[in-house]
């Protein structure tokens, strides 16, 4: 029998300040036919590209993943089918419940983990990076750092595979952190909230803080683990929370404490920061690229209740724009994201490549 993924161990994230209120994914595809049939391509777009890394994959371990790729395509795009011309089919259609099927069509025909090649030369590549930027944050003044700190965010978030323009680049081989920083789209930002972020830094640090994390290589290398670090300079708690299981290029928890261990090794700040637990890694409960917050696991939903937790993170598209633009939180909260998707850049009205910092202050 196929293994269908389902929430019984889930817990609602405890600082969603209107949970019964709350929706993921804002977007009905069901009531908008123009918007569902550009989703939709989206995903029919997308999927060769991922199955073709399913077969890399799999040849990688000596495993013939011919008849599982066949059985996966067979499930979802029939699944792509019934909704094109049935929206209701399955319950609500929002770009999560998609990406959820798509992930239960690969684990039940036998694909756990397609990228997991892709995202290992990534990381390899990053990590080989790291120290000499860690070095420049450091001796950059405090100005700087903060401006620095959020581009590396932006510039790391460029590795997504589910990104149609994104992907076709690092398919051809054409993206580079360093670059990609130097071309960075000038401030101000499409969202700027650089200025107001530094000035709350300066006026009191925050005293713990969640991170939600978003894909592996340059994104969490080279993007969040040095914000979880300039945090942690300030006396902040900061918890590190990647999905429990893959999803396209998303980091993993499993892959972020390997990373996490090997920076420490390297890096005394970080060391020190985990031996101390002021540094913590935990699992979101998450499985997609988009999260919804009324389904996290039970134990981030325990530590958020622990700790005296007074900022959010929430970054990458898909956790700060597609799903979560405005979901109401009891703390202040920072989305950041590079727009990399034609209709996100629609929705918000911006533009590709546009860069995004929102900061709400509770």
């Amino acid at each position: 029998m196929p293994v269908t993924h389902t929430h019984n161990d889930s817990a609602v994230f405890p600082l969603l300040a209107d949970p019964a209120g709350y929706v993921a994914c804002p977007w009905d595809l069901a009531q908008d036919a123009d918007r569902r049939a550009y989703w939709l391509g989206v995903f029919r777009r997308q999927w060769p590209s991922l199955l073709q890394h399913a077969m890399s994959e799999a040849g990688d371990r000596g495993v013939d993943a011919t008849k599982a790729c066949e059985h996966a395509d067979r499930l979802f795009q029939a699944y792509l089918d019934t909704v094109a011309n049935d929206p209701g089919a399955f319950g609500r259609l929002d770009v999560l419940s998609v990406c959820w099927h798509r992930e239960n069509a690969l684990r039940a025909a036998g694909i756990a983990d397609p990228y997991r090649l892709l995202k290992h030369t990534e990381n390899e590549r990053a990590l080989a990076l790291l120290p000499a930027l860690l070095n420049e944050l450091d001796a950059a003044s405090e100005s700087d750092r903060d401006r620095l700190v959020i581009e590396g965010v932006f510039a790391g978030n460029i590795f997504d595979m589910g990104a149609e323009h994104t992907q076709k680049m690092f398919e051809e081989g054409s993206v580079d952190f360093g670059s990609v920083r130097a071309k960075l789209r000038p401030r101000p930002w499409r969202h700027d909230a650089l200025d107001a972020w530094a000035a709350r830094l300066r006026s009191a640090p925050y005293q713990a803080a969640v991170l939600f994390v978003d894909n592996a290589g340059p994104d969490v290398v080279l993007g969040m683990i040095p914000l979880a670090r300039y945090l942690l300079e300030q006396g902040t708690t900061v918890v590190l929370s990647a999905n429990t299981e893959p999803s396209l290029n998303d980091v993993t928890h499993d892959e972020l404490t390997v990373l996490i261990e090997r920076v420490a090794g390297h890096d005394p700040a970080t060391r020190k920061a985990l031996q101390s637990r002021k540094l913590r890694l935990i699992e979101s409960g998450n499985w997609a690229p988009l999260m919804d917050l009324t389904r996290i696991s039970p134990r981030l939903a325990a530590v958020c209740g622990e700790l005296p937790i007074d900022l959010i993170v929430l970054e990458g598209m898909g956790r700060s724009m597609e799903s979560n633009p405005d979901c109401g939180l009891t703390c202040d909260c920072l989305r950041l994201a590079m727009v990399k998707d034609l209709g996100v850049a629609e929705s918000f009205g911006a533009e590709l490549f546009d860069l995004v910092m929102r900061y709400e202050q509770v």
